[in-house]
């Protein structure tokens, strides 16, 4: 079935503005051929548009965008070569570029592009990021803390920037300095609740219970059917001997998980400990190990309770 018809006028428009040296213009016609469906005719207007204004790097990036929406790799990466070699100081060229090879999964390309855009824009905080996150994917975790601090450095009040540096030192098992700076992402976004989340988890991880109690509880302040934080609620109590609290933060987690398995197993763990309720702990743990049939803890206790 033919496509919708390409209107005289926008091809007017387009062969108008190369002539006028346009590229404004040439940029509007291409992106409303394409808004009509017509990918490949587009991609030809941008190409004659490249060879006619190869001073400005925004038609390369604009190619790459659709080589990238199209997941047309080869075409991508002679784009991308050439385009480098005459604007190796364009942010949107390298940040576009970063994208294609993240994609890929292509992660040590990836964050040298997302850096090179990071360091030539000091505006760049998207790419600092994407730099980091590209990094951790390959566990370069000094690297990434290296990148984060030359992004605090620059912004110095981008609470995204202590959050990351929080992460990496989970990703290291380090949760008593994770904590340090999820506290620094708070007193910069004080209402941000998935750091409030952030924060509640490390300071479990480090024992903490009180304090994990507390943050979990500011959390749940801000949302109350929030899995994550009913299970550190749950957990920090159960620690704390506070076993009717621990309860109704298992069950609760239960009731706010989209997929309440996990925290079924949790809540399982828990009345496997409780004298008298071996009945009810098997029923709620077989659930669980049904869903997770490698989560070694859950088999171990099912295990237990059915031998007796």
């Amino acid at each position: 079935m033919a496509g919708p018809k390409i209107p005289p006028e926008l091809t007017a428009d387009f062969e108008q503005a190369l002539a006028d040296k346009d590229l404004d213009g040439v940029l509007r016609a291409a992106d409303a051929l394409q808004q009509l469906g017509y990918s490949r005719r587009g991609e030809a207007w941008l190409r004659k548009g490249w060879e006619a204004f190869p001073e400005d790097a925004r038609i390369a990036v604009r190619l790459l965008e659709m080589y990238l929406r199209y997941r047309s790799w080869d075409d991508f990466d002679a784009v991308a070569e050439r385009a480098l070699a005459a604007h190796p100081k364009s942010v949107d060229l390298h940040y576009t570029i970063g994208c294609g090879h993240e994609t890929r999964s292509r992660f040590e390309l990836a964050a040298d592009s997302f850096g090179r855009a990071a360091d030539l824009g000091r505006d760049e905080v998207e790419a600092r990021l994407r730099q980091v996150r590209s990094l951790r994917m390959l566990n370069a975790i000094p690297a990434a803390q290296k990148a984060l601090k030359r992004g605090i450095k620059q912004h110095p009040d981008e609470a995204s920037f202590y959050a990351q540096l929080g992460y990496t030192h989970i990703q290291k098992d380090n949760p008593a300095e994770a904590a340090k700076w999820f506290e620094k992402a708070l007193a910069r976004e004080p209402d941000w609740q998935p750091y409030m989340d952030d924060l509640a988890g490390a300071l479990m991880l480090c024992e903490r219970w009180e304090d994990a109690a507390r943050a979990s509880i500011r959390s749940l302040e801000q949302r109350k059917k929030n899995e994550r934080a009913w299970t550190v609620y749950a957990i920090a109590h159960n620690k704390l001997g506070h076993e009717e609290h621990a309860e109704q933060g298992y069950k609760n987690a239960i009731r706010s998980a989209k997929d309440p398995s996990r925290a079924q197993g949790n809540y399982g763990l828990f009345l496997a400990k409780q004298p008298g309720r071996m009945i009810e702990a098997i029923r709620v743990l077989k659930r669980a190990y049904k869903a997770h049939p490698d989560w070694a803890e859950v088999q171990e206790a099912l295990e237990r309770l059915l031998a007796q």
